[in-house]
């Protein structure tokens, strides 16, 4: 089984989107998946209840109970386990990133995100957990060039020395009004460039959940992703 923490410091993030989409994503893949939502907020509860498919089953439990329920999820035959953290807890975002395979940091282009970051970032890396930022909410291109605040935030995120998943979630109003219907952004446009960019999201998490896996090159999303993209450990992987 394969655990993966969502976590953010700053709320409205879309983490919950995220985690969300996430496991849809491999639940369509034929994984059995579920989601440990851990806000008080209970989003992903909520947006649970809104659905009309049973698949991912999500399920309420506090961080501190992260490694029991990787346990109990692993005894059921889960197959993946997505942890959604509580905004602005490092307690809660370091409890489910030690029960994890990978952490996902979630971060929009913004000073105040990129700034909010840095304690988790600190308190990740001497640890040796397995992390990467997801760039969310990023504005969408201009004939195929990238807005200069994400341009920016990219470079200030290589600074923080870990990788960056190599597609930025844009901003797309389908986002919001799929989770709002208790849906993906897959189930709801399965054509749409919302659902191809969280293909390629999950795309990379699978490919750094099974490293065994062999390297599929890929073009560059964007041309901001280009350094991004040179560091070894975040190339797009496609499990064998």
């Amino acid at each position: 089984m394969n655990v993966i923490a969502v976590v953010a410091q700053k709320g409205g993030t879309g983490k919950s989107l995220v985690s969300a989409n996430m496991a849809v994503a491999a639940s369509r893949e034929g994984r059995k998946t579920l989601i440990a939502d851990c806000d008080p907020q209970g989003s992903l509860l909520d947006w649970s209840r809104s659905r009309l498919s049973p698949t991912p089953p999500v399920i309420g439990v506090k961080a501190s109970a992260a490694h029991p329920t990787r346990f109990a999820a692993e005894s059921a035959g889960v197959e993946l386990l997505v942890i959604d953290t509580r905004s602005s807890s490092l307690e809660d975002s370091i409890d489910a990133a030690k029960a994890a395979d990978l952490t996902l940091v979630v971060v929009r282009p913004t000073a105040v995100d990129l700034r909010a970051i840095a304690m988790t970032v600190k308190a990740l890396k001497p640890l040796g957990l397995r992390a990467a930022f997801v760039l969310n909410q990023a504005p969408v291109q201009r004939a195929t060039q990238e807005p200069a605040i994400v341009n920016e935030a990219v470079e200030l995120l290589l600074e923080y020395g870990l990788p960056i998943v190599p597609v930025g979630l844009r901003q797309r109003q389908i986002y919001q009004s799929s989770f709002a219907r208790g849906l993906s952004v897959q189930e709801a446009d399965p054509d749409c460039r919302a659902a191809a960019e969280m293909s390629e999201l999950w795309r990379y998490v699978s490919g750094r959940l099974h490293p065994q896996a062999s390297i599929v090159p890929r073009p560059d999303p964007a041309p901001l992703f280009t350094r991004a993209m040179s560091d070894p450990d975040s190339k797009v992987i496609v499990p064998a």
